[in-house]
């Protein structure tokens, strides 16, 4: 009854550094472990060998082995594999291959060979554990982060595995639907003994359902093992773990607000029928930094689509005067836009190739995409596709990527999601610094009140499709 690591070696490339070395490690089923650390250390690379997923993927383990419950799934088809360890990714996007969630559910049922008479009662037991009844005939597309979370685990709950190996699982999402998430997966332990093991570098909403606390540091599984009960903030802080309750480091003081670079006057969005936003009205100005929260669902998303051009909108958005719906083509570089996955906005064919693509035109190209990756501490992984990167690891690409561009207004769904308190501090404050030093607009989403407390001049909220000052 344990997932078992002995003696690991794991590595990406045969010409790279091993992101594990002789790992050593058990997790057992009766306790829900969280494994903690800073971003790239190998955390979510052990999951994915867990599962059975890598090397066959990616890489290749150079000696050593991983057993969960005695089996080595990656030897192992995936019918049986799932039945024993079953993951959720950071982008439940990158799991789902169908278009509703009934479908999803009856794809996930299929190929665990489930009898035909029995599927339409486990899709009804897992949308009811889920309380996601309502979404059985919802496209997937169109669901928020957090309803996406709580499909993903409904197709978990469907197949009923013995672990479930979880990848940041509230990385996406507002607070009340990580805590509901999270209760849910302390039903699925305490009542179906199913394993739990996660990797998270947030633990606020761990603290009341995990056992054990796992720390990496310099690549390596730390022996002690920690109660959520007593966790030393100075010892987590001095890892680079965020601290639960805890305030990051203070952004560079403001100089005061310049000319408005970005105006909305009652914008709008809606789709098919429902209406998403309404009469939205807000001023951004240059050296300002804007947070704008609200719940998964709310219209934060939405709403930068409307400003990059990917989503119609009704009334009016202008930069610097200009309706956006007219920009003429040398203006359209004068706003940036970092997505909330990392992946949509890749067009490199290589990690340093993300880089130059940004710093096209300049004589010394190559050696400030050295410094940039060196900084973001990538250069290890230039040579290879941005695909293979950690979700962490994609998103101080993308954000590295974009900053390297001459704009006035910059806009960044979740920039920080997925990060350690180290990188989370670092983009943020690469980020305030060019706001303030090339009096840049710079507006940000995120679920993180205290980050937003800690670095925004104006926090924003979207509540009832529309757009007010935080409370």
């Amino acid at each position: 009854m344990s997932i078992v690591f002995s003696d690991l070696q794991f590595s990406y490339s045969e010409n790279q550094k091993p992101v594990l070395k002789e790992l050593n490690a058990e997790f057992d089923r009766s306790r829900i472990t969280v494994l903690t650390g800073a971003s790239g250390c190998g955390k979510s690379t052990m999951l994915f060998i867990a599962a059975g997923l890598y090397p066959g993927r990616t890489g290749t383990i150079g000696n050593g082995t991983v057993l969960v419950e005695g089996r080595e799934l990656r030897q192992l088809p995936p019918p049986e594999r799932c039945r024993i360890a079953g993951m959720m990714f950071q982008n439940p996007d990158l799991q789902f291959c169908m278009d509703t969630v009934r479908n999803e559910l009856i794809f996930c049922l299929e190929n665990i060979c489930t009898e035909p008479s029995e599927v339409d009662r486990k899709i009804k037991e897992a949308l009811s554990f889920c309380d996601i009844e309502y979404l059985e005939d919802s496209k997937l597309a169109e669901l928020s982060g957090g309803e996406k979370q709580k499909v993903a685990l409904a197709c978990l709950m469907a197949i009923r595995p013995q672990w479930l190996l979880l990848d940041e699982p509230f990385a996406n999402i507002d607070d009340d639907s990580a805590h509901d998430i999270a209760a849910k997966l302390g039903t699925l332990h305490r009542e179906y003994g199913i394993g739990i093991l996660a990797v998270d570098h947030r633990l606020d909403n761990w603290l009341d359902i995990a056992d054990m606390v796992r720390v990496f540091d310099d690549e390596k599984l730390l022996d002690e093992n920690l109660d959520p009960e007593h966790l030393d903030p100075g010892m987590l802080e001095s890892l680079g773990i965020i601290v639960p309750g805890g305030s990051y480091a203070p952004a560079i003081p403001s100089s005061g607000s310049g000319d408005v670079v970005l105006e909305l006057e009652h914008l709008g969005i809606g789709y098919k029928g429902h209406e998403i936003l309404h009469d939205v009205n807000a001023s951004f100005r240059r050296g300002m930094i804007y947070a704008v929260l609200g719940q998964s669902g709310s219209g934060k998303s939405s709403l930068f689509g409307a400003l990059s051009g990917i989503i119609p909108y009704e009334g009016e958005a202008r930069l610097e005067g200009r309706s956006m719906r007219h920009l003429r083509k040398r203006d359209i570089g004068k706003i940036g836009f970092i997505t909330q996955n990392p992946q949509d906005q890749f067009v490199g064919g290589t990690v340093r190739n993300e880089i130059i693509m940004s710093l096209r035109g300049r004589s010394d190209a190559m050696e400030k995409s050295e410094e940039i990756l060196r900084s973001i501490r990538l250069w290890r992984y230039r040579d290879v596709s941005p695909y293979i990167l950690s979700q962490g690891q994609q998103r101080r690409l993308g954000v590295a990527a974009l900053m390297a561009y001459d704009c006035h207004c910059l806009i960044c769904d979740e920039p920080t999601y997925a990060q350690d308190r180290n990188n989370t501090i670092a983009i943020m404050d690469s980020l305030c610094r060019q706001a303030r030093e090339k009096n840049i607009a710079l507006v940000f989403s995120t679920h993180d009140r205290q980050l937003a407390a800690d670095y925004a001049d104006e926090i924003l909220e979207i509540r009832e499709g529309r757009l007010h000052a935080a409370s």
